[in-house]
């Protein structure tokens, strides 16, 4: 699997780390960006379809 960087104010991170350490934050990531690709997705297909 490709490995890709974020960045995050460093603040943000340390919050986040502190408060739910038990959370990996590298999986959040990557769902959000499979979730968007997936919505994206979608629309194309309302877009071909002429629904919008």
């Amino acid at each position: 699997m490709p490995k890709m960087t974020v960045s995050v104010p460093d603040e943000v991170l340390a919050k986040f780390k502190k408060e739910f350490p038990e959370i990996n934050v590298a999986e959040i990531v990557r769902a959000g960006i499979i979730k968007k690709l997936k919505e994206l997705e979608r629309l194309e297909e309302l877009k071909e379809k002429g629904k919008i």
